[in-house]
C-alpha cells in the first residue's frame, strides 16, 4: 500500500510539473511587461496593472475560442506592456471569419463589463470591490475598437475594406494592399495623436508616459510586427490513443461539398466520428474516419477545401 501511494504521489507531482512546465510554454512574458511591472510597483499602481494583464489574458482568450471553432488553437500568448498579443496569422481563413475572430475579444470585455453593471443594479454594496475590474474592462474594450493596427479594430477595418475592394478589382492582393496601406496611414495619425497628448501633459507639468509607450508600440505595430513566436496552429482532432480504452464510433453523413470547416463541427468528445460522404445524387462515394479527417485538415491550405477536393488529391 506505502509503494503504490508513493508510486501515485510521484506521478502527481510529474503531472503537476508537466502542468505547469505546459502553462509556462503557452503564457510568455515580454521584457518590456517586467520592466512596466517594476514602474508600476515603485508607483503603488501594481494591482492596477495586474487587473489590466488578467483582462488583457481575458480578452486574448477569447480570441483563441473563436479561432478554435474554425479549427485553430492558441499556441502562445505574449503578455505586453499595455496588454497581450498573439502575432500570428490562421493560414487561409476568410475575411469574414477574421472580423469574427478579432471582434470576440473586445466584445468579451464590454460583456465582463456589462456583467458588473447588472452586479451593481442588484447588489451595489459590490461597486467597491469591482469597480477597478469594470473599468479595466471596459478600457481594454474602448482601446482596441480604435482602428488601428495592430489593435482589433485595426484589424477588423483591414479586412471590411479588403473586402470592399475585392469586389471593384479582382486581384485579391492589390487589394489587401490598398486596405493595408489605409489603415496603416490611420495607424501613424493615432500614433501622432497620442504623442501629441503627452507632449500636453508634459506642458502642464505632468509626465504621462502610458500615452508615450502605447503611442510608440502603434507606431510600431502599424508597419507590422515580425515576431511570430505567438500564433495559431490547427488543432489535433485525431483519436487514435482513444483505442485503448474503447470508444464509442459515430456516424455522419455528409455531402462531398462539405468544408473541412463544417466537417469539423461534428468531432465530439467521447466518440470517434466516421464521415460517410455522398454526391448530389445521394450516391455513398468513401467513408472518411476521424484520424483521415485530422490528415485532410493538417494537408489543406484553407479551412474551406472541400472533402471531395481534399480527398481525391490524396486517392
Amino acid at each position: 500500500m506505502r509503494t503504490e501511494s508513493k508510486k501515485r504521489r510521484s506521478r502527481e507531482r510529474r503531472f503537476s510539473r508537466f502542468k505547469s512546465r505546459k502553462m509556462f510554454h503557452v503564457l510568455h512574458l515580454h521584457p518590456l511587461f517586467i520592466l512596466t511591472g517594476v514602474w508600476y510597483a515603485f508607483t503603488g499602481e501594481l494591482f492596477l496593472f495586474l487587473m489590466s494583464a488578467i483582462v488583457a489574458m481575458q480578452h486574448e482568450c477569447a480570441h483563441a475560442f473563436a479561432a478554435a471553432k474554425l479549427g485553430y488553437k492558441l499556441n502562445r500568448i505574449v503578455l505586453m506592456p499595455f496588454g497581450a498579443v498573439i502575432d500570428g496569422e490562421m493560414r487561409g481563413i476568410s475575411f469574414k471569419d477574421e472580423i469574427y475572430v478579432a471582434i470576440c475579444g473586445p466584445l468579451c470585455n464590454l460583456l465582463t463589463a456589462g456583467f458588473f453593471v447588472a452586479c451593481w443594479w442588484l447588489y451595489p454594496t459590490l461597486y467597491a470591490f469591482t469597480d477597478m475590474a469594470y473599468y479595466t474592462s471596459l478600457s481594454i474594450a474602448l482601446v482596441n475598437v480604435l482602428p488601428a493596427y495592430p489593435l482589433d479594430g485595426g484589424r477588423i477595418l483591414k479586412c471590411a475594406l479588403a473586402r470592399i475592394f475585392s469586389r471593384r478589382t479582382p486581384e485579391q492582393a492589390l487589394a489587401e494592399r490598398k486596405a493595408e496601406r489605409i489603415c496603416r496611414a490611420l495607424t501613424v495619425l493615432f500614433s501622432a495623436l497620442f504623442f501629441s497628448a503627452f507632449f500636453a501633459y508634459v506642458q502642464n507639468g505632468v509626465w504621462n508616459f502610458s500615452l508615450l509607450t502605447f503611442g510608440g508600440l502603434l507606431f510600431v505595430g502599424g508597419f507590422g510586427n515580425k515576431d511570430k513566436s505567438a500564433t495559431y496552429g490547427k488543432i489535433d482532432v485525431s483519436a487514435l490513443s482513444a483505442f485503448h480504452k474503447g470508444v464509442e464510433i459515430r456516424r455522419v453523413a455528409v455531402l462531398e461539398s462539405c468544408s473541412v470547416k463544417d466537417a469539423l463541427r461534428f468531432v465530439a468528445r467521447g466518440s470517434y466520428l466516421v464521415l460517410e460522404v455522398y454526391d448530389e445524387q445521394e450516391r455513398h462515394l468513401f467513408d472518411l474516419p476521424q484520424n483521415g479527417l485530422a490528415e485532410l485538415f493538417e494537408r489543406a491550405e484553407t479551412p474551406y477545401a472541400t472533402l471531395g477536393e481534399l480527398y481525391g488529391k490524396t486517392a
